[in-house]
């Protein structure tokens, strides 16, 4: 990546971003994080006995609603391997995949 697609800032720089895990482009000028894995989402619905783990949304869209520990997969990661990693990342629990 050369330029910033928001920007046009060819200050770019390859960071972990701060509460990320993985290397990112982000541009110095606006601070702008260039995602470059696939769009595939993962998750689970982690259930022990009768309750089953819920998260609320911090970030939009849908801002303070439920949904299940999910989210996009980094490249190279598999589906159940993305769906743990969530799971661990946005509950902080660790579950088995059945």
């Amino acid at each position: 990546m050369n330029f910033c697609s928001h920007c046009g800032s060819a200050d770019l720089k390859k960071i972990v971003p701060p509460g990320d895990t993985h290397h990112r482009y982000v541009c110095g000028n606006c601070h702008t994080v260039h995602y470059q894995n696939p769009k595939v989402v993962t998750g689970c619905l982690p259930v022990w006995e009768d309750r089953v783990l819920l998260c609320r949304r911090a970030i939009e869209p849908a801002y303070g609603r439920w949904n299940i520990p999910s989210g996009y997969l980094e490249n190279g990661e598999s589906v159940v391997d993305g769906a743990l990693r969530e799971v661990r990342e946005e509950a902080e629990a660790g579950v088995r995949v059945d």
